[in-house]
């Protein structure tokens, strides 16, 4: 490992040459105690439903050097994702290609350009990256819904961490504490003074739960996700539409209809959402969501 620092600078100064709307530098250390208490109460009341994955690796997630022996930074990174043009059906962010593999490839980029050691995540590691977010710097966490909203963008972004065993020249300061609680404010159900309750949300049914959904789930705009909460965050009203190719629908997707929907065949959905995060549904979920949405 080199002894140089990290120039933050430079860093910040390439990330936006590839693509990335924020980018903030953290020490690496342990996640604070009163985030690590909220974590673990949330866990207890079990609102992270059948994604059992969250169980797993906790002190992981709250000590990053567990992760990744000999970190030193965290290096937070955002993308823009708001389509310009967008299918009804479909959750904005599912519009475009997967943003695992869109950010990973820009992710590891960086660090090849910028010669750093260490490892990159997006959204596939026990890692807070909400947290991390808002302790770089690069946005708030909002009262409603938890969403991290960059300024001049708003919520509508993707993150990804890269974890450094490099010291930095400079780390960046949170722009303002997160609030104590979770309020609903009678925006959706699943908001809760403790945290979003997945077992309530249409996002976490319609994506992440497997088997018939439960009958008090009601989807109205879409079957594959919900920007309910997102939309009704006042940032929301800072997005603005990316100039990032791969988050844009293609002409297919932009072109079905309810019919179209209703007769969707497993060949259609396999060449309609390759290379999409829609996939994660599987077909056989994609048309339970399907089947529920047009019954409404």
């Amino acid at each position: 490992m080199s002894s140089a620092l990290l120039n933050s600078k430079d860093i910040k100064a390439q990330a936006s040459r590839l693509g990335f709307v924020a980018c903030g530098l953290a020490k690496a250390e342990p996640v604070a105690d009163d985030v690590a208490a909220l974590f673990h109460h949330w866990l207890e009341l079990d609102y992270c439903g059948e994604m059992d994955y969250m169980r797993r690796n906790v002190d992981m997630r709250l000590h990053p050097d567990l992760l990744v022996p000999g970190v030193r930074t965290i290096v937070s990174l955002a993308m823009n994702f708001m389509p310009g043009n967008r299918q009804p059906a479909i959750s904005l962010y599912a519009q475009g290609q997967d943003y695992h593999d869109v950010m990973r490839g820009r992710m590891r980029q960086l660090m090849e350009d910028m010669k750093l050691e260490g490892r990159c995540f997006v959204d596939t590691a026990p890692v807070l990256e909400r947290y991390w977010a808002w302790k770089s710097g690069i946005g708030i966490i909002t009262e409603e819904g938890g969403f991290v909203s960059i300024p001049g963008y708003g919520p509508t972004v993707f993150l990804g961490e890269l974890f450094l065993l490099t010291e930095a020249d400079h780390y960046d300061s949170p722009i303002a504490s997160p609030p104590q609680g979770r309020m609903g404010g009678g925006v959706c159900p699943a908001l809760t003074p403790e945290g979003l309750d997945a077992r309530r949300c249409i996002s976490y049914q319609t994506i992440e739960h497997r088997g018939p959904l439960p009958e008090e789930i009601r989807l109205k705009r879409t079957f594959y996700g919900c920007d309910r909460c997102l939309r009704a965050t006042p940032q929301f009203a800072e997005a603005q539409p990316t100039d990032e190719p791969a988050f844009q629908p293609s002409e297919a997707l932009l072109k079905m209809t309810p019919e179209d929907w209703q007769g969707l065949t497993e060949e259609q959905y396999r060449e309609l959402f390759r290379g999409s995060a829609v996939k994660r549904a599987k077909y056989d979920g994609l048309k339970r969501n399907i089947d529920r949405w047009l019954e409404e």
